[in-house]
This record gives structure tokens, C-alpha cells and sequence, in this order.
């Protein structure tokens, strides 16, 4: 494999120094300007100023997807160090985002300010995976890292991913709004063809789009051949904005998509275990997603200044069949032919409301957040197959000793509610800003026991949980002036057990091994601590931070218990065993020519992010793999007065893992590398604007941390988890 070895970060070192001279002759010029600050709104459900939050928000606009050529959640985050996004190569694709080695369920995901649906795995054959909106449909998505459960309750322990849709009002602020796209993209032979359009009907503003992507699979720059694969997905949204309604402007919204893949899996054929014998071997995937939600802000008085409720129900729904086909092993198997099947389905109704109320009280300012959530979600899972002997036709609905179909868990109702209290208390010369909040949070697991889970679980307990969480948090911002704040917060976070922990009913007596359930697990419990500094400019700025995150009561799924006293069978649980820490270190900072800079500098821009981190399992005192190597991502980048074009060039430096847990055999650590990305925009005029990428350009041979961590180092599929090599990325788009 090719690589640049033990990759140290060494441009970052070069480019730090040049970056901060720069940002501070640009503050020398500008100090005390009155620039327009970036504003957030996944910070206490509202929008204020970066200067105002006592943490390290990323906030990735419309105008980074587009110039980025985003076309997936690992796209988006692949110039935000800190931010990952697994992926799988062999047939399940990407996973859900990871934040500050804090990833999977942990992170919460919203989508218009409503959670998305979590997801679930089990085996070789079934993982749901988390689904989210299309990204042609968004408009900014902003990350909360670290603990943020006194805001967002539950699934918020590791941090926040908030993604906001396209409304009617944005495209029709320059009169009629179209946004039309075709693009394509040579690493995996994909196109993409996405529609926009926004109205005016009368008293109502209309917004309908459709997006449509296509490709194969996914190519890698090793000497290995990807496995076959074909995906189609349909993604459509219909927004309705009522200005007249009473009470307030009232917001429909209809969101959702269907993605269809088959996959061949040809790399498992022949390997050693169980698809030694395995000579077919096929997935066809199916996953869908809908949500349907009214919203509506409300006019001040009373008890709050301003306020807003949503009503909402979603679901998911994921089918994954898998054909498979094995050769006889003479005197013991006659040839196979085994089909599985596995469906999942998650139904949410949800309420919320928000409010916000100012007030003055002893000549100190308060800025008053408050509000309340509570959801109702219901839960299937399923799994059934069939094993046909193709010597006789014989057939049998048992494998490996599970007789399908069945259940892994019972059906399950959550039930959540949440309310919480921010204050934001600001002094009256505005030097100091302390931001107390609080959320209590009730949660109950019910289980009920159908015919089918009777079937393969006789007299299996079955478990319910009725518990409270609480999570404080505390603030602190100083203003120094001339542009320099510094904060420091404090941040309880907490994860209730998932029912697929409190619940499983998995058993293989082919290996003599059986799950139970657990009714005593506790909810995960994580505390955060975050001091940073930043300085703004007119034309720059620089944010540092360093955190130390806590977490405790970890829930590690099906534990080995060792072997049942009076069955002999090997028991699993899962159970709150896991204690661990992360820490580390995060640099961003951005500089670009001022107005009255010389001609030469004008349009020029540089931009620095890096970010550094070590976590350790303190139960086993050894490194903990969740954690993500060193990297940074430097960019330069080009738009002349005219603003006719404008090119960037992206520079990505991960640094080798090497601080790795090995457990009972040695894992596989990853190389470290430099990336190399040209991206260049043109502006045709009257609306019409052609994009080019080209990724990779030196072809560089790498693997990606989060996408192999625990594989052995001796594992054949290794190479399968390389990165594309040099690849093109073409868009024509048209607005009005």
C-alpha cells in the first residue's frame, strides 16, 4: 500500500504560525470593527451570535455543501476535523456521524429541529443503519460537539448534529425560486439530478422538490475489486407556509425518501468460517423514511416574548434480504441455498414547544430559554429464513439452530418527555455571561410479548423500564474586547438504554449461546469541560478549545457472562461496565484579504482546522479505539472581484493511529496520509453556474481509522476499506 508513512502533521506546523501573523495583521488593521457575526441555532433553540455560546459549535452552510459538492453525510463532514463517519465497503455503506469519538445512537441527529430515528444491528445480515434527509434539500447543518443532553435530553451525550431544511421564503427572497442540479461523480459512477422550486399561492408560500441519485460501487484505490453494487433513491419535499393563520404563520411539511441497493457481496466468498463454502453470495437493501410535521411561532405575551410549537410523526421501515448459495462439503452438508429476510420498523409521534422571554432584573440581563418535548415511539423488528437442500428440494426454517422467523426483542413502545430551563445572565457592561440550564427527562420502556416472540423466547422475562434523568449544565463567556471572548462550560450527559440492550432475546444453540435481557441497566451518564478562546476580525478569525469528557455506566452490548450453571449454555447480557475518558485539543481559524488590502491580495482566503484527541477505556487501562487520529485540513482558496469564478485547494493530514487496544489479538492500525483536493466554480451568468472537483490528486493510497478500527491486522478484507484513488466531480446547476 502506498502512504505517507508517519504522517505528523508537519504542513499544519508550518501553516499555524503563517495563519495566526496573518489573522493578527488583519486584526491590526481592524480591531474593533463591528463584523457580522456567523449565527447558530442548535445553541439553546435559538438564534445569537457565536460570541454568545459557551461551546464549539461547526456550522457548515448551503454555500459550503455546494462549494464542497456534498453529496453524503461523509462528504460533509470530510473538512471537519473531529467529525467522522464510518463506512462499511462490503454492503451496509455509512453509518451515522461520530463526534469527538463519541459516535452511532450517542450523537443525536435532527432534522427541522425533529430527532431522527436511531439505528439497529444485528449479525452479518442486518444493520437499519440512521436516515436522513437528502442533502440537496438542506439549507445549513450546525454541530454541537460534546455532552448537550440539558438541551436535547436523551441520544445528545456525545453531541448534536442539527440539519435544517429548504423553506419557501429563502428561495423567493429575489423573487421566483428554482434551484435545478445534474451532477456526476466518477468514484463510484454516480449521477444526481435534484429540482427546487418555490411560490406564491395567494396567502400561501409553496416550496416542492425531488431529488434522484444514482450509481454502483464505490471504488477503491487497492489492487482489489469493489463489490458489485447498484443504488437508486428518490428523495422529495413539500413545504406549505400559511401566513395568515391564526395565532401565527403556520408551516406544513411533507419530507421523505426511499433508497433500493443490490449488492453482490463477492469478497466474503471463500473466506475462512462461515462463508468458507459460500460461493453466492447477494443483498438487496431497501430503506425508507417519511415525516410529516406542523409548525407555527407564536406572537409575544404573557409568560414568553416569543414562541414556537411543532407536532410531528415520522417513520422508518428497512427491509434486507439476503440470497445465499453454498457448495456441498462431501459427508457433511449438501449444497444450500439460504434466504433471510430482515425488517424494521420505527413509528414516532412527537409534540414540542419552545419559549423565550427577556428580562431585566437588578440591572442584569436575562435571556430566558424554556420549553418541552415529549415523543411516543413504537418499535418492530423482525427476522425470518429458509434453508433449501438443492440434492433433494427439501426445505427447513431452521439455520445455525434459530427456527425463523422471530424477534430479537419484543415489540417495544418508548414513551420520553423533557422539559428544560436555560438563562442566559449577562452583566450590565456586558463583560461576563453565565448560562445555567437544566432538563429533567422521564423515559419508559414497554414490552409486549406477541406469538412470534413466544415462539422462540418460551418464558423469557421480559423487561420495562420507568426511570427520570437529570442534566445540568453551566456557562461562562468573558468578553476581553477588540474582538477576544474566552468561555468555559460545564455539561451533564446522559443515554437511556436502547431496547435492544434491555431486551435481547437472541439465542444460537448451534453454538450454545443465548442473550437475556437486563432490567437493571442504568441510563449512560457522560460530564463534559470546555474552555476556549476566540477572536473576531472584520475580515478573520480563530477559535482554540480543549475539553476533558467523563463518561460512565457505558453500556457494552452481550457481555460474556460465562456458561449457565445448571444449562451449560454460554449466557450474554448487556450491562453498564464501561468507563472511559476523551480529551483533546481543536484549532480553527480563517483569514481573508480585507477590503482595502493591495490588489494582489484581493480574493484570497486561507483556512486552518485541526483537531487532536486521546481517549482511554479506564476499566482495562488501555487506549480507547473510538478515538479518531490527529488530523487537520487546510485550505486556500480564489475568487477575483469580479466573482465570475473562484478555486480552492483543500489539503487533508491525518496522522498514523498507533495508540490502539489490541484485546486478544492485534488489530489492524492505519498508515498516516495527505489528500489532496482541487475544486473550481464557474459563474456562466443569468443564474447558470458549472462546478469541477478533483479529489485525491495525487492518488494517494489510504485508509480512514474510523472505517477499519477492531479489524484484525492479519484480516484479508483489509484492503477493501481503501479510499477511492484520483477521482472527477462535475455539477451544472441553474437558479433564479
Amino acid at each position: 500500500m502506498r502512504s505517507s508513512g508517519q504522517w505528523r502533521l508537519r504542513p499544519a506546523g508550518l501553516v499555524i504560525p503563517l495563519l495566526v501573523s496573518a489573522i493578527a495583521a488583519a486584526g491590526s488593521a481592524s480591531a474593533g470593527a463591528d463584523a457580522e457575526l456567523e449565527t447558530v441555532t442548535v445553541y439553546a433553540r435559538r438564534i445569537v451570535p457565536v460570541t454568545r455560546v459557551a461551546a464549539t459549535v461547526t456550522v457548515i452552510p448551503r454555500e459550503a455543501i455546494e462549494a464542497g459538492m456534498v453529496g453524503d453525510a461523509k462528504e460533509l463532514v470530510r473538512y471537519e476535523p473531529g467529525l467522522t463517519v464510518r463506512s462499511d465497503p462490503f454492503r451496509f455503506g455509512l453509518d451515522s456521524f461520530a463526534v469527538r469519538g463519541v459516535g452511532g445512537n450517542r450523537v443525536a441527529v435532527e432534522i427541522d429541529g425533529i430527532p431522527a430515528a436511531g439505528g439497529f444491528a444485528v449479525g452479518s445480515f442486518s444493520d437499519s443503519g440512521r436516515s436522513f434527509v437528502d442533502l440537496a434539500f438542506v439549507e445549513r447543518v450546525e454541530v454541537l460537539r460534546g455532552p448537550a443532553s440539558s438541551l436535547y435530553g436523551s441520544d445528545a451525550i456525545g453531541g448534536v448534529v442539527a440539519m435544517t431544511t429548504l423553506s419557501p421564503e429563502r428561495l423567493l427572497q429575489d423573487g421566483p425560486g428554482v434551484r435545478t442540479e445534474a451532477g456526476y461523480a466518477s468514484e463510484d459512477d454516480g449521477w444526481h439530478t435534484a429540482l427546487v422550486t418555490a411560490t406564491t399561492l395567494g396567502p400561501v408560500q409553496a416550496l416542492l422538490g425531488y431529488v434522484r441519485r444514482e450509481g454502483g460501487e464505490l471504488a477503491t484505490a487497492a489492487d482489489v475489486t469493489p463489490n458489485p453494487r447498484d443504488y437508486v433513491s428518490d428523495s422529495g419535499l413539500l413545504r406549505l407556509a400559511f401566513a395568515a393563520a391564526p395565532g401565527g404563520p403556520l408551516t406544513f411539511t411533507a419530507e421523505g425518501g426511499r433508497i433500493g441497493q443490490d449488492t453482490a457481496i463477492d469478497a466474503f466468498l471463500g473466506q475462512p468460517g462461515r462463508f468458507a463454502n459460500t460461493t453466492t453470495l447477494l443483498g438487496e437493501d431497501v430503506a425508507e423514511r417519511f415525516r410529516v410535521s406542523l409548525d407555527q411561532p407564536l406572537a409575544g405575551g404573557g409568560p414568553f416574548d416569543s414562541a414556537d410549537w411543532r407536532l410531528y410523526w415520522q417513520g422508518t421501515a428497512t427491509r434486507q434480504d439476503t440470497y445465499e448459495l453454498r457448495k456441498a462439503v462431501p459427508s457433511r452438508a449438501p449444497p444450500l441455498r439460504i434466504e433471510r429476510e430482515f425488517r424494521l420498523e420505527d413509528r414516532t409521534i412527537g409534540f414540542e414547544f419552545t419559549a423565550l422571554k427577556e428580562f431585566t432584573a437588578s440591572s442584569v440581563n436575562h435571556d430566558l430559554a424554556y420549553g418541552l418535548e415529549a415523543t411516543r415511539a413504537s418499535i418492530e423488528e423482525r427476522r425470518d429464513g429458509l434453508q433449501t437442500d438443492l440434492d433433494t428440494g427439501a426445505t427447513t426454517p431452521k439455520i445455525l439452530g434459530e427456527t425463523f422467523p422471530l424477534r430479537d426483542f419484543p415489540l417495544t413502545t418508548v414513551t420520553e418527555a423533557g422539559v428544560f430551563l436555560q438563562d442566559e445572565i449577562r452583566s450590565p457592561t456586558g463583560g461576563w455571561s453565565a448560562i445555567p440550564a437544566v432538563r429533567v427527562d422521564y423515559h419508559r420502556l414497554e414490552s409486549s410479548q406477541d406469538s412470534l416472540y413466544l415462539a422462540d423466547q418460551p418464558g423469557a422475562p421480559v423487561v420495562g423500564l420507568d426511570e427520570f434523568s437529570f442534566a445540568p449544565k453551566l456557562g461562562l463567556i468573558r468578553a476581553f474586547g477588540e474582538g477576544l471572548t474566552g468561555y468555559f462550560q460545564y455539561a451533564h450527559g446522559f443515554r437511556s438504554p436502547p431496547p435492544e440492550d434491555v431486551n435481547i432475546g437472541l439465542e444460537l444453540p448451534l453454538l450454545n449461546v443465548r442473550a437475556i435481557p437486563n432490567p437493571d441497566l442504568r441510563p449512560e451518564q457522560s460530564d463534559g469541560y470546555e474552555v476556549g478562546l476566540r477572536w473576531r476580525g472584520a475580515s478573520s478569525h480563530l477559535t482554540a478549545s480543549a475539553y476533558y469528557n467523563d463518561y460512565s455506566d457505558f453500556i457494552e452490548s452481550k457481555v460474556n457472562l460465562g456458561p449457565d450453571p445448571e444449562s451449560g449454555v454460554i449466557l450474554f447480557q448487556s450491562r453498564n461496565v464501561a468507563e472511559a475518558r476523551i480529551y483533546g485539543a481543536e484549532l480553527s481559524g480563517e483569514v481573508a484579504a480585507p477590503v482595502d488590502a493591495a490588489a494582489w491580495l484581493q480574493g484570497w482566503s486561507a483556512r486552518l482546522t485541526a483537531a487532536w484527541s486521546r481517549g482511554e477505556d479506564l476499566v482495562r487501562d488501555v487506549p480507547l479505539n473510538s478515538v479518531d487520529p490527529a488530523s487537520a485540513v487546510m485550505a486556500l482558496a480564489y475568487e477575483p472581484p469580479s466573482r465570475r469564478w473562484e478555486g480552492r485547494i483543500v489539503m487533508t493530514a491525518v496522522e498514523g493511529k498507533r495508540e490502539v487496544n489490541d484485546g486478544p489479538v492485534e488489530l489492524y492500525r492505519t498508515d498516516g496520509y495527505l489528500v489532496v483536493d482541487m475544486i473550481a466554480h464557474l459563474d456562466l451568468g443569468r443564474g447558470l453556474r458549472l462546478g469541477a472537483g478533483v479529489f485525491n490528486v495525487t492518488d494517494e493510497e489510504y485508509i480512514e481509522w474510523a472505517d477499519v478500527r477492531g479489524r484484525p491486522a492479519g484480516d484479508p478484507l483489509i484492503p477493501y476499506y481503501t479510499r477511492p484513488g484520483r477521482s472527477i466531480s462535475l455539477t451544472v446547476s441553474w437558479a433564479l
